[in-house]
């Protein structure tokens, strides 16, 4: 006899209503169900008449958890012509765009990744799931999972949590959890295709799918497939007008010092044309009190400054350079995927089912060459000319031996080639499992899970630098021919380094020349430079076996519901990288090769315990208890729990709350990274010109910070004049502890009679986070060593070294001012804290307009707290982050959809609320250190019109991103996870076809 609720049975019509709720948004259920009660008969079946909503795996009939759920479905997401999921999910308020295609190519080996970032409390305290299960992580050393993975075309709906999510799925959900639900039907086929361009550069994406579905085996199993292929192109600073504007930070000519610095009085203004004066394509040098500039000839003349300077390297109207003016604003990118599910009824009560997919992504950018801030030439080199060789000894710099006595020229090498990285990831993932009831009331699931990620990575033109600087040290054999000094003595000094060149540079040494933008010739390019290959792999392996009653027994206020399970899981991350960039004799850091992995067992419970119903006030008031057990094979034990209470005051008015505790355990790269050589930009708190970020002036106490520079031996006027990154040393630390965090929320959910359709819910939330795991950056140790109040023998004057008089020379061959730091050590340690709140508002509301259905949705969060302590031991110094650019007070969409025939048209507007430019404290310090010191607000707005053409399957659409082509702020290019908010690209135009069969 088949069990009630079988696999056969169509759901209720209650339970297509929560389940279009569910798709558009918890709050605006109300109206979902209006929705699905008009098309009645049109509602498709499901398996099973309770569904199970992101936060519990209870399944439940007639309301959800007690924590709020967004919601998008797939009808939404074809709506916003995405063609990657990854950019689409970091425009919801409650996600930051911490890593998208327009700023992925920050950091090493992250060229094409999306990573989800919820609460802007970072992609690893965000728990990524499919169908309810983990992903294999995307990252070397990290859990956190690459969402450009998933398929467009099969999601069903994606649903966002926040906080207290940890008990129910296991660590990494410290920040709540983002499930990616994907389509368990599909009857027959159904190809798209979307193809789009930029209205500035030669940018476009393009978008290509198969999607299929039958059913076999007489209607007991079901198959739903499918394959997608996307495209992107490169798209450069350059290729913006923005891009070429050059505008720089510059003293204001008109600041009056009599009176207080305001945004009518400011410090600093923008300026342009401008940039770096410092370094050039073609080389710039100093002799003789003066700065002089290649030629793309070879020959060389003074600086041209027709413009203001600000200290000596930034200037206005001027002989410049635009760092950034060679650097992809997005990469190239490339998505390949095949994916299958596949359910079959075993029997009327047990259900086979699997998941398996192949994803292949190949990125593509170009960024900065390599650069030297310094390099010595020697007074015999054979490239110098007649003129040169003169001012060098007019100025004295002609010996042999003493390095600081030699020409010292600074070169952007772009003719040596820029270096850029060309990353190919493949993701395999297989699930397998059973499902169904054990007896008439007991569900269950078992289930196995491998996943896979392989990272081949090219660092292109990663030069050997003492074949670079092997190559540039020319001089003439006894034929007059220019030949590398080493060809001739193979005991050589380096004057870069001050010792033997090595080995590799010995062999079929190419010279060169370096005078003038073009002069390195492309042999002795393909002979310094180096395409470094690192290879990565990742595998996740889980088995999770659980149990599940929605009536274990009944109370007065009804059934108790009951789940539980247990699981274990395994992770290990390998990097084996390149041996040349390992010994750090490349450009790039120095990065080992590394591994690691650990294991976790676990057991879990959760319940729905109903306390109250059917009485005044009170229609239905239940609580849910969840908790989990872990066992680390690195950390140890763990716990975790919920508490949630679901008030269903009456049939139009709701409220939730939920307290719950999270752990997250440190990941593979966080615990077992060697300690390598890495490099960090840095404002000097010692530095005391005003309107600077982090001078003396911005102190807390401007007069402690004066005393303890003073102490490390700085001069009472010191200005910092180093103008690149500073090496260092950052890594890993095996005897990582656990972070724990404590979440909370409660708001409600009204779907007034009077308003039919119309659906509210307001909730606020707050998440601590303490014990976090990270290392401070360089600027905060800096800062922290001198504004301790107990002076400067402390741990973070320790870790950080300053130029002695006279300067410093590095083994690299970089020369430090005096005073300034030169090295610095932050491994990762459980030493910092964070808290964000916030009130989420979602409306929802549907109607008939004009003979055709309508519909209005707002998502938006009001940010209310964003601090974060560097170091949790001084509870009373930490930094608020609310209003500036990285955490605007809101964030918030409004999307109109309206649908008449076969006419459908959807209108998305996207809102930021005016920031800072500046960090708060910097500003509550000095509101006038530049202006504009504020971005204004901003408003997005993207259409959509679409035809289905009667009687033939086909869709057609078109669209447009950035309608009114609004660019970004001033000088914000999105590239940084800071202003990664605003668009880049300007408008974009696309138009698409699907075609159902």
């Amino acid at each position: 006899m088949a069990a009630p609720n079988s696999f056969g049975l169509h759901r209720s019509r209650l339970t297509a209503a929560l389940v279009s709720a569910i798709a558009f948004s918890v709050a605006g259920a109300a109206g979902a169900q209006e929705a699905a009660a008009a098309q009645g008969a049109a509602a498709s079946p499901t398996d099973i008449d309770a569904v199970t909503v992101t936060g519990s795996r209870i399944k439940r009939i007639g309301f959800v958890t007690p924590s709020p759920v967004v919601g998008i479905s797939n009808e939404e997401i074809r709506a916003t012509g995405a063609v990657t999921i990854a950019d689409l999910m970091t425009t919801l308020p409650q996600l930051s765009a911490t890593y998208t295609l327009g700023n992925s190519t920050r950091s090493i080996g992250t060229a094409g990744l999306g990573l989800l970032d919820l609460r802007g409390m970072g992609t690893t305290r965000t728990l990524v799931l499919v169908n309810g299960r983990r992903h294999v992580g995307g990252l070397s050393g990290s859990t956190a999972v690459d969402i450009n993975t998933i398929p467009v075309e099969l999601i069903e709906r994606v649903e966002v949590i926040t906080g207290g999510a940890s008990a129910v799925y296991g660590a990494d959900a410290v920040a709540g959890v983002v499930n990616f639900i994907m389509k368990k039907k599909f009857d027959g086929y159904e190809l798209r295709a979307q193809t789009g361009d930029a209205s500035e550069g030669d940018f476009s994406r393009s978008f290509f799918s198969f999607t299929g579905g039958n059913e076999f085996a007489g209607g007991r199993g079901s198959v739903v497939y499918s394959a997608e292929y996307s495209k992107q192109d490169n798209i450069g600073r350059a290729d913006r007008k923005i891009g070429r504007e050059n505008l720089v930070s510059m003293p204001n000519p008109n600041y009056n010092p009599a009176l207080p610095p305001s945004q009518q009085n400011p410090q600093r203004v923008f300026m342009g044309p401008g940039g770096n004066s410092s370094i050039s394509y073609g080389g710039t040098f100093n002799a003789g009190g003066k700065r002089y500039l290649f030629n793309d000839d070879g020959t060389f003349r003074p600086v041209r400054y027709d413009g203001p300077r600000d200290g000596a390297n930034t200037c206005v109207n001027c002989d410049f350079v635009d760092l950034n003016g060679v650097a992809d604003l997005q990469p190239g990118f490339d998505r390949y995927s095949a994916n299958a599910l596949v359910n079959f009824d075993i029997s009327e009560n047990h259900k086979f089912f699997f998941e398996g997919k192949y994803t292949k992504t190949e990125s593509e950018f170009r960024a900065q060459p390599a650069y030297d801030q310094p390099f010595r030439i020697r007074r015999d080199n054979a490239y110098l000319s007649p003129q040169l060789a003169a001012l060098m000894d007019a100025n004295g710099l002609s010996s042999l031996t003493d390095r600081a006595q030699m020409l010292q020229v600074s070169r952007f090498n772009v003719d040596a080639g820029r270096r850029g990285e060309n990353v190919e990831r493949t993701t395999q993932r297989y699930v397998a499992g059973l499902e169904g009831y054990l007896t008439e009331n007991w569900t269950y699931e078992v289930s196995a899970n491998y996943g896979q990620t392989e990272i081949d990575r090219l660092n292109l033109n990663n030069r050997i630098n003492d074949r670079w600087q092997a190559g540039m040290d020319v001089v003439r054999d006894g034929s007059g021919n220019p030949v590398c000094r080493v060809t001739l003595d193979p005991n050589a000094i380096n004057p870069n380094t001050g010792v033997r060149y090595l080995d590799l540079s010995r062999q079929g040494c190419v010279p060169f020349s370096v005078f003038g933008n073009g002069a390195v010739n492309p042999q002795a390019a393909a002979w310094f430079n180096y395409d470094a290959v690192n290879r990565t792999k990742l595998t996740q392996k889980v088995f999770s076996a659980s149990v599940a009653n929605s009536s274990l027994f009944e109370l007065p206020a009804g059934g108790v519901g009951f789940a539980g399970g247990v699981e274990w899981r395994k992770e290990t991350s390998q990097e084996i990288t390149d041996p040349l960039a390992a010994q750090g004799l490349t450009f790039l850091n120095a990065i080992p090769s590394r591994k690691g992995e650990y294991s976790v067992k676990e057991i879990f419970a959760e319940a729905t315990i109903p306390l109250l119903a059917d009485l005044p006030g009170v229609q239905r008031l239940s609580m849910d208890l969840a908790g989990r057990y872990s066992d680390y094979s690195t950390v140890g034990e763990t716990k975790t729990w919920n508490i949630g209470l679901d008030w269903a005051v009456n049939d139009s008015f709701r409220v939730r709350a939920s307290l719950a505790q999270a752990v997250r355990a440190p990941n593979i790269g966080e615990l077992f990274n060697p300690q390598t050589q890495n490099f960090a930009p840095m404002n000097d708190p010692c530095d005391t010109r005003p309107g600077r970020t982090n001078s003396v002036n911005t102190a807390a106490d401007p007069a402690l910070r004066a005393r303890n520079c003073a102490a490390l031996g700085l001069p009472a006027n010191y200005q910092d004049t180093y103008g690149g990154t500073r090496p260092g040393v950052s890594g890993g630390n095996p005897d990582l502890d656990v972070e724990e965090a404590r979440s909370f929320s409660y708001g409600f959910v009204w779907q007034p009679e009077f308003i039919e359709g119309f659906g509210l819910s307001v909730d606020y939330w707050r998440v601590n986070l303490k014990d976090a795991i990270g290392a401070v950056t360089a600027e905060q140790l800096a800062t922290r060593c001198v504004d301790s109040p107990g002076g400067v023998g402390n741990e973070f004057c320790a870790a950080i070294k300053r130029a002695p008089a006279g300067g410093y020379v590095d083994s690299q061959g970089r020369t430090f001012p005096a005073g300034a730091i030169y090295n610095w050590t932050a491994l990762n340690e459980n030493l910092a804290r964070s808290r964000r709140a916030g009130v989420d508002i979602e409306a929802d509301y549907r109607f008939e307009m004009a003979g055709g259905q309508a519909s209005l949705r707002f998502v938006g969060t009001r940010l209310i707290s964003s601090r974060e302590w560097a170091f949790q031991a001084f509870p009373n110094e930490y930094r608020e982050y609310l209003n500036y650019v990285s955490d605007p007070r809101w964030r918030a969409s409004l999307t109109a959809n309206y649908k008449l025939g076969n006419w459908r048209a959807s209108w998305d507007m996207r809102y930021i609320h005016t920031n800072l430019r500046v960090e708060p404290w910097s500003y509550q310090s000095n509101p006038g250190q530049v202006n504009p010191i504020r971005n204004g607000s901003y408003t997005y707005h993207n259409l959509q019109v679409g035809y289905k053409v009667p009687n033939t399957g086909l869709d057609l659409y078109v669209g447009a991103d950035n309608v009114f082509d609004k660019d970004p702020p001033l000088n914000y290019f999105g590239e940084l996870a800071a202003n990664s908010n605003y668009e880049t690209i300007g408008r974009y135009v696309y138009a698409g076809a699907s075609y159902k069969f």
